[in-house]
């Protein structure tokens, strides 16, 4: 919890005093005759949507481990509690704070809309609440807050395989997913590179949060998520 927040004061401290490094990391993307020519590319489409659906289904994989908790105390060998974890954290994390909250009010332009790379809007820095953008906007990214989200969810639920081999695969396997799908929106010029990063932070500051309510045995501070999957 301290060094997330530590790392959400640093990168605020940092794109504060040089709010042109979002500009510049954008601008590595664009071309004055071609604008933002990635988010054209059909492979990289397929995988964006791709990605868009694997963090969906955990959502609702963990809401059918929720509704299942109701009968049983495990669904598909994994405690109740963890899928309740999974599906808050999508809810409070993705759902409402990110989509529900900062994107609608906030007011950010997207990249592709800004006088720098041919739109008619103004670039303002992140956490700097502005007019340029009246609903979906730009800060934070939706999309690297889903992966987020599906990356902290792959490294819970493999910690109940046995095969530490694949374990690894499976999570190195999710984690590559979710990087590559939140660092697209920026060279599809959707979002700076820093509605990712924020993006990423809050929604692990949720995790952190919430995993105090369900992923640690009462009166008992000290119990690890490795001690549910060996029990």
């Amino acid at each position: 919890m301290i060094w997330l927040f530590f790392l959400v004061a640093a990168f605020q401290a940092l794109f504060a005093s040089a709010p042109w490094i979002d500009v510049w990391i954008s601008s590595l993307f664009w071309e004055p005759a071609k604008g933002f020519a990635a988010a054209r590319s059909p492979v990289l489409t397929v995988f964006r949507e791709a990605a868009q659906k694997t963090y969906f289904y955990m959502a609702i994989l963990a809401l059918c481990g929720v509704l299942a908790g109701s009968i049983t105390s495990t669904y598909t060998g994994v405690p109740r509690r963890v899928w309740g974890f999974i599906f808050c954290l999508y809810l409070i994390g993705p759902a409402l704070l990110v989509n529900g909250l900062l994107k609608s009010f906030w007011g950010r332009a997207r990249p592709a809309d800004i006088m720098e790379f041919g739109g008619n809007l103004s670039f303002s820095p992140p956490f700097e609440i502005a007019a340029q953008c009246q609903v979906n906007c730009s800060f934070v990214s939706g999309e690297a807050a889903g992966a987020a989200a599906f990356a902290i969810s792959a490294y819970v639920l493999t910690r109940f395989l046995r095969n530490k081999a694949l374990r690894r695969i499976v999570f190195g396997s999710a984690l590559t997913v979710s990087v590559l799908g939140a660092l697209l929106r920026t060279v599809f010029g959707r979002h700076f590179l820093s509605d990712v990063i924020f993006a990423i932070l809050l929604v692990s500051l949720v995790a952190v949060l919430l995993s105090f309510m369900f992923l640690e045995h009462r009166g008992r501070g000290r119990t690890r998520l490795k001690r549910l999957g060996q029990g």
